[in-house]
């Protein structure tokens, strides 16, 4: 799922425990669940570790990601929408934390520490436990994931 999505659902769960351990801990339980769900972009990785997704394509789709999270995060800020800053905050990281350890594997290659290593074997094994069998395009996926985000959103 896109960092949005992520962020979006770490800060509902989050909210509902009102307690920061929890929120951190229900959102990257959040993340795990969610990228379980087939979304349409399990080949993506594959391409890009194989070439055929160049470097620029794929940071350009991060950047976006990245910036329409940092949106929706500063409008969950200053609209007030959150239970306390500290529960939304913690949430939020523990919603995202997964991908950023992912990114910090990539960057660190070749010589990834163990855990790191680790952590990335767990991932994506997590990630395509069922969209090996069946995924749906990228366009399919996106449109699912935006449904994701706005039943999150109204939620929220």
């Amino acid at each position: 799922m896109n960092l949005l999505v992520h962020a979006s659902a770490g800060v509902l769960v989050g909210q509902a425990t009102g307690n920061p351990i929890l929120a951190f801990i229900c959102g990257i339980l959040s993340h795990v669940i969610l990228d379980m769900i087939p979304h349409g972009d399990s080949n993506m990785y594959k391409r890009y570790k194989n070439k055929e997704l160049s470097m620029k394509k794929a940071m350009a789709g991060t950047m976006l990601d990245a910036i329409a999270t940092v949106v929706f995060v500063i409008l969950i800020f200053n609209l007030g929408i959150y239970h306390t800053k500290l529960v939304t905050s913690m949430a939020l990281i523990g919603a995202i934390i997964p991908d950023v350890l992912i990114g910090l594997y990539e960057l660190s290659l070749p010589n990834a520490p163990k855990f790191l290593r680790v952590i990335h074997k767990w991932h994506f094994k997590n990630h395509d436990l069922f969209a090996e069998r069946r995924d749906f395009s990228f366009k399919n996926g996106l449109l699912l994931q935006i449904v994701f985000f706005l039943i999150f959103l109204v939620a929220l």
